[in-house]
């Protein structure tokens, strides 16, 4: 793989780490009230919470192609 290849790999896999952390950042409040027995939020909040998430899983599951493609020139 080359160097570039590598980069992009690299900054696709920070990206996609910032989405999941974002997501797990916003899902921290509800887990507070579930502790501490408030009800949460309802399920249409608690499912576009999950959406940073399922971003953030799909680059990392594709970014391996992702950066194979926005390299293939630069080889």
């Amino acid at each position: 793989m080359s160097p570039y290849a590598k980069a992009a790999l690299f900054v696709i896999r920070l990206i996609a780490t910032a989405f999941i952390i974002c997501s797990l950042c916003f899902y921290s409040t509800d887990l507070y009230l579930w502790f501490s027995r408030h009800p949460p939020q309802n399920a249409a909040m608690l499912a576009l919470k999950a959406v940073p998430m399922l971003i953030g899983l799909a680059l990392f599951w594709k970014s391996h192609p992702i950066a194979k493609h926005l390299t293939k020139d630069l080889d």
